[in-house]
């Protein structure tokens, strides 16, 4: 193989590492964003148990 040939496989490697670096990045970023606890801290997500709407006190008596 001549010097031409080595840098051109060279290149050629070295975009298809940066490309895979980059997918793998963007990738591991959409699943962190998509896994079920990524929710906000201080947020709740709706389950079986929220009850919603929370009881507050006596409710009010009826207006006749």
């Amino acid at each position: 193989m001549t010097a031409e040939q080595n840098s051109g496989m060279r290149k050629t490697v070295r975009q298809f590492t940066l490309a895979l670096v980059a997918c793998l990045a963007v990738a591991g970023g959409a699943a962190l964003a998509a896994a079920p606890d990524a929710a906000p801290a201080g947020q709740q997500q709706a389950g079986a148990n929220d009850d919603w709407p929370h009881a507050t006190g006596t409710p009010a008596p009826p207006v006749d």
